[in-house]
């Protein structure tokens, strides 16, 4: 069975959360995708992409 598929890292059915996945990116059961948050590699996009749409909305600002 495929780790996300395994209810034991989803919470509240939308955010997948397992240390033991490496993946980064998780297809969801239903569809969709969704980001490990369990692996340091999606923390790190994430906040590049937090940093650089803080950055084009200050520009337009």
């Amino acid at each position: 069975m495929n780790a996300s598929n395994r209810n034991d890292g989803w919470i509240l059915g939308r955010i997948y959360f397992n240390t033991e996945d490496k993946r980064v990116i998780v297809k969801r059961l239903h569809g969709g995708y969704t980001m490990n948050f369990g692996n340091k590699m999606a923390w790190i996009l994430n906040i590049i992409f937090v940093i650089g749409i803080s950055i084009m909305v200050v520009a337009v600002l």
